[in-house]
């Protein structure tokens, strides 16, 4: 190599720029901020101040290489909502409504910039705006091709972007626009842009904040819906111990920054994909590509089909699971039996969970759900379908699942599982989802015995959901059976199908039915009957109620047993014996029911005779300690015992009941005040309240504070002529008793604004003296009338 080669390569190497440095960005969002951290090697000069759009930020160091593509990745656009690199070492920052940013190094190399809500400190630095570009030389640039002239209102690079105000000794390496690299030739007749009108290729264009996905949102909902399933299956516990984090300081949010959770919001997308988003309004269609799953869904055998999903995306449960008519219900009892008990043993003579698990299925297919749980429990036998044989078993002989979570989200499933998961809970949730095809076909699959078991209890959920033509073809799966299936059961089904339809003369029918065959259903038949009639406003006969009662003893400690109880206690208060009420509600503990008590006590107070009332009141129900009313009865008591004249006892009943401000309540404190003698309190618990009762209430208010005539202004706006007419003639007020007084109070008034006084300068005459003798004379028949009738003073 000869001296000019040598010379030719140190002056390549030198006219080359700085190897350019990379700059590690991370962001993290927080409740109070949102964070962006820029960290090199070594320290680098910075400058951060207002800019056109929000702020700049600017490095001196202009080779620096700043990635921010992935900066939206962990914080939302709220606080923050763009950033890009506008120029060599300079970043534009756009920021939200009402935000600012504020700036500090953390060590040598390391920029920390918080975002945050609110108007910026008055001594902030860096409010001011950043130099401008004729402070600084500029970059070279290309010479525009002849074509059209440049718009006035065309921002330009230096106008977006300052320069760095201290000279280089070097002259900066030749920088192109964006587009110019890409295209060659341009030709303004073909629409192409000359490159000063490219220079607007190289900002960033205007992105309003991105909202949230909705895709996102169902998926969020469905993972916390799932968290929960799983934390009521046991497989997960909520740490509620856990100690309060106190906000960290900088060195510590800095180092985590990049573990930040995102809060709301996401990433933007191309204007591409933004294209095809799906509006916020409606549902997405394509979030079931999530999916949630247990270690106990994976073990039921829960299919590997993604299409047999349920309708909130949750895995349907294999219909093997629910094959009962598989298991032998179809079979003689002897021969299931004698089979399933011989696999129970294998050739060691030790447990087959096989044969076990087939007994268990064979006992669930046979309806005995207590012999299937004892099989399960005797051989301690676990596999993954054990749970759910329990479930099944339980809802077999008790009618519920002792653990419904199990069957969450499966009332839609296109599957067997759907009428289980029906079954499995006393009460019916929504019912928006439920694939009621997949429970009529799995349940008139089911054998016989299981549906006359099964099948009025599963109607009745139904009817108590409001959903009667489920219901009804429930009931007709049944009869299908034939004349066994025709049980009081279904009977009283009938009767409460014809209740929701309205055809009480056919109900009563049917529920005298069973009452008349005296069997098994006679309980709910009877319980039925006085709640219809207490419904309709129909006290229940004496012998009824003694009935009721004779098999509410019989069937104590059963829902059964208590539902009946109930409905006596109920029905001795609506046939006006409050006595027995009480006293029944106190001897079998029932005076902690809230519902039941307030019942009793509003019914006492509306409808009972005095002497049962201040019976009660002070020696009976509301003496008892374990007594719970609701706040509607305590105000009925209390505004029967002020109108009685009991207001210290009133104001006793009223002392658990906290202010709640509804009218009522006010209405009734505002009675209790004035009886008290606080006619001021009063005034002040009613204002505001516009209504006939609460103008009655103002006419005794003012009566008491001596202003009659308000007092009759209120009585007239009430529609009571009457005492409207009594209290303006205590008042005084003759034009108002011209206008609403009776006849003689009329004629009086005017009598007497006809009377003219004698003028005493002159001397009367015989006339006069005549004339004021007639008038004295009506004056007096007059005031006669007045006296003969009736007092109506308020």
């Amino acid at each position: 190599m000869n001296a000019r080669h040598i010379f030719l390569a140190l002056a390549l190497f030198a006219c080359q720029p700085a190897l350019a440095q990379q700059v590690e960005i991370r962001s993290g969002e927080h409740p109070d901020y949102s964070r962006l951290v820029f960290e090199t090697d070594a320290p680098q000069a910075w400058t951060l101040g207002r800019g056109p759009d929000g702020y700049l930020l600017r490095f001196d160091n202009r080779a620096l290489r700043l990635d921010l593509g992935g900066v939206f990745d962990r914080i939302p656009r709220r606080r923050l909502t763009d950033a890009a690199l506008v120029a060599p070492g300079l970043v534009s920052l756009r920021i939200g409504q009402n935000a600012h940013v504020e700036a500090f190094e953390l060590r040598p190399g390391l920029l920390v910039l918080d975002f945050r809500t609110g108007p910026a400190p008055e001594d902030s630095p860096f409010e001011t705006a950043l130099q401008s570009a004729a402070d600084t030389p500029a970059e070279e640039e290309v010479p525009p091709a002849p074509a059209e002239p440049v718009r006035p209102d065309a921002p330009s690079a230096v106008d977006i972007a300052a320069q760095s105000p201290s000279p280089s000794p070097e002259p900066p390496p030749v920088r192109l626009p964006i587009d110019l690299g890409l295209k060659s030739g341009l030709n303004p007749s073909a629409g192409m842009k000359p490159p000063a009108a490219m220079v607007e290729k190289m900002l960033e264009p205007e992105i309003p904040p991105a909202e949230t996905d909705p895709r996102v949102a169902a998926m969020r909902s469905e993972l916390m819906k799932q968290i929960g399933r799983a934390t009521a299956q046991g497989l997960l516990e909520p740490a509620i111990d856990l100690p309060t984090q106190p906000d960290p300081g900088p060195a510590e949010t800095v180092s985590n920054a990049q573990d930040a959770l995102p809060d709301s919001g996401q990433r933007a997308e191309d204007s591409g994909q933004a294209e095809t988003q799906i509006a916020e309004d409606h549902t997405p269609s394509d979030w079931r590509n999530m999916r949630v799953e247990t270690s106990m869904d994976r073990g039921l055998d829960t299919l590997s089909d993604d299409s047999t999903l349920a309708a909130d995306g949750t895995r349907c449960l294999s219909d093997d699971n629910f094959d009962v008519i598989g298991w032998g219900g179809d079979r003689t009892p002897g021969d299931l039996l004698a089979e399933k008990r011989s696999a129970l043993l294998d050739m060691r003579d030790a447990t087959d969970p096989s044969g076990v698990i087939g007994l268990a299925r064979a006992y669930i297919a046979m309806g005995f759900g207590a012999e299937a749980r004892a099989v399960l429990a005797a051989t301690a036998t676990e596999t993954p379908v054990v749970p759910l044989l329990r479930e099944m078993a339980a809802i077999v002989d008790t009618g519920q699942a002792n653990h419904p979570e199990l069957f969450d989200s499966q009332i839609s499933c296109p599957t067997r599982a759907a009428l289980w998961a029906a079954l499995a809970r006393p009460k019916l949730g929504d019912l928006s989802d439920f694939n009621r095809t997949a429970l009529l076909q799995s349940f008139s699959e089911l054998p016989i015995h299981l549906r006359r078991h099964l099948g009025p209890r599963l109607a009745e959920r139904f009817l108590a959901a409001g959903d009667q033509a489920t219901a009804l073809q429930i009931r007709n799966a049944v009869a299908r059976t034939g004349a066994k299936g025709q049980t009081t059961d279904l009977t009283i089904v009938e009767a409460q199908i014809e209740l929701a339809r309205g055809s009480d003369a056919r109900a009563d029918r049917k529920i005298d039915e069973v009452l008349a065959s005296g069997g098994s259903g006679t309980a709910d038949a009877l319980a039925l009957r006085i709640e219809t009639g207490l419904s309709r406003g129909q006290a229940p006969s004496e012998d009824a109620l003694a009935l009721a009662e004779s098999l509410a003893f019989e069937r104590r400690a059963t829902a059964s047993g208590t539902r009946l109880l109930t409905l006596a206690i109920r029905g001795h208060g609506a046939r006006g014996d409050f006595e027995t009420a009480f006293a029944m509600l106190a001897h079998h503990g029932l005076e902690g029911q809230t519902e039941l008590s307030s019942e009793l006590l509003s019914e006492l107070a509306r409808s009972g005779a005095d002497e049962e009332f201040m019976r009660e009141v002070y020696l009976g129900a509301l003496t008892l300690p374990a007594l719970s009313a609701d706040t509607e009865a305590r105000l009925a008591v209390a505004d029967r015992l002020t109108a009685m004249g009991f207001q210290d006892r009133a104001a006793t009943v009223l002392q658990p009941v906290a202010p709640q401000g509804t009218p009522r309540e006010r209405l009734v404190r505002a009675r209790l005040a004035l009886a008290q003698g606080s006619a001021g309190e009063a005034q002040q618990y009613i204002a505001g309240i516009d209504t006939p009762e609460a103008d009655s209430l103002r006419a005794l208010i003012a009566q008491r504070q001596g202003d009659l005539k308000s007092a009759a202004d209120y009585l007239g706006a009430v529609g009571d002529a009457e005492a409207q007419s009594a209290m303006a003639w205590r008042a005084r007020d003759w034009s108002g008793i011209e206008s609403s007084g009776d006849p003689n109070q009329r004629a009086f008034v005017q009598s007497r604004r006809d009377r003219e006084p004698a003028d005493l300068t002159i001397e009367p005459s015989l006339a006069v003296a005549r004339d004021a003798l007639g008038t004295s004379e009506i004056m007096r028949e007059r005031l006669r009338a007045l006296l003969d009738q009736p007092s109506t003073q308020p």
